[in-house]
């Protein structure tokens, strides 16, 4: 499989039906990957319905699903060393789980518990691991571009073997964090992989709305870095393209920009209304014809990989291994109040500890009282 920048059209691997539409031993990868790949599809949707509950039971405040961009996360992941940063957005828990994100840590970040990476101080969705290399995202969309861009810049300087990936939506292509950052992820050669989740909204403005080029893959044209359109729902193209730009990327040959074509089934965000925006019937088409975890279930299945006994087992020990990752989130403690003092700075600013002080005295006063 030969994999070209500014194709026309989108690279797949497999059709909507699971069938292959290249030649996939090219790809170097066999049945024992692709389980693994259909594993991880199958348990990010668990981790993802559970999180999403959580809001529903009044549990948690905020959550956005990543419920059919599976394999654009997933497929993304795969790639990446552990040595590789990094950077999300608030919808990149498939990728961040791949990476070694724990899922009683995601949990524990859902529900503000201690057993978070962040200490239940960020917003939920906006989880990081230092050990990991996972860069906290930020509400700011956009943002972390400009800054995934300065760590592989910092790479490249160091000489490391290490590449940065940045995740974000389309919407985030109409900021001006995205132009500056591809012009100097080109500009200084930074092994960067910049992926664009396309799932055609960003919030309630459709892509045609927000810009007049026929893709986002093409804007790295004018950057003069090389863009790729990759079928988002397709798990095996995902991860050959992503292999391809990471493995330029570390071998010095500069940053990529990837747009994988998908689509949210969700909302925006739990305090999001899609019903408002969305024409009738386009979400029911693409979990019919389009569903990334089907579509890779009925490849294997024309593999003859695949069958109804092992999709019962797997779904029965996924099922128990997201209720064990639950159990151990509940029972983590709810963080201390005055460690929210912590980690601002490398030391407590006069200001800070004035401040926590006070804060400590008050809490002392209304345990005595």
């Amino acid at each position: 499989m030969e994999i070209k920048p500014f194709t026309g059209k989108t690279i797949k691997c497999i059709e909507y039906d699971g069938k292959p539409a290249v030649d996939l031993t090219s790809l170097g990868i066999g049945p024992e990957r692709y389980f693994e790949m259909y594993r991880w599809l199958v348990f990010t949707r668990a981790v993802d319905d559970r999180g999403y509950i959580l809001v529903r039971q009044g549990r948690a405040g905020f959550y956005a699903q990543t419920a059919g961009q599976e394999a654009s996360q997933v497929g993304s992941a795969l790639p990446l060393q552990p040595q590789d940063w990094m950077y999300g957005d608030h919808r990149s828990q498939g990728s961040q789980l791949v990476k070694g994100l724990s899922t009683a840590e995601w949990f524990a970040h859902i529900l503000g518990k201690s057993l978070d990476p962040t200490a239940g101080r960020s917003m939920p969705g906006h989880i990081g691991r230092n050990s990991l290399h996972i860069v906290p995202p930020s509400s700011t969309v956009g943002n972390q571009i400009t800054e995934a861009v300065g760590t592989a810049m910092a790479q490249r300087i160091k000489k490391t073997d290490e590449v940065t990936i940045c995740y974000f939506g389309d919407g985030a292509t109409s900021e001006g964090d995205f132009h500056v950052g591809m012009n100097f992820a080109a500009v200084y050669g930074s092994p960067c992989i910049l992926f664009c989740q396309n799932n055609q909204y960003a919030i309630s403005v459709r892509l045609e709305e927000q810009t007049h080029t026929k893709t986002i893959a093409e804007k790295a044209h004018a950057y003069g870095m090389d863009g790729y359109l990759v079928d988002g729902n397709d798990v095996l193209a995902v991860y050959a393209v992503t292999k391809h730009c990471v493995d330029r990327a570390r071998r010095g040959d500069g940053p990529a920009l990837i747009e994988a074509y998908t689509y949210r089934y969700g909302p925006h965000s739990s305090a999001d209304d899609d019903t408002r925006y969305r024409p009738k019937g386009e979400l029911e088409m693409w979990r019919r014809e389009r569903d990334p975890v089907t579509r890779f279930r009925n490849f294997l299945e024309s593999q003859k990989l695949w069958d109804a006994d092992k999709e019962a087992e797997l779904l029965a020990e996924i099922k128990a291994q997201v209720a064990a990752a639950m159990e151990e989130a509940e029972k983590s403690p709810v963080p201390e109040p005055l460690s929210v003092f912590d980690h601002v700075y490398e030391k407590l600013t006069p200001h800070l500890e004035w401040e926590r002080k006070e804060l400590a005295a008050e809490m002392a006063a209304g345990a005595q009282g």
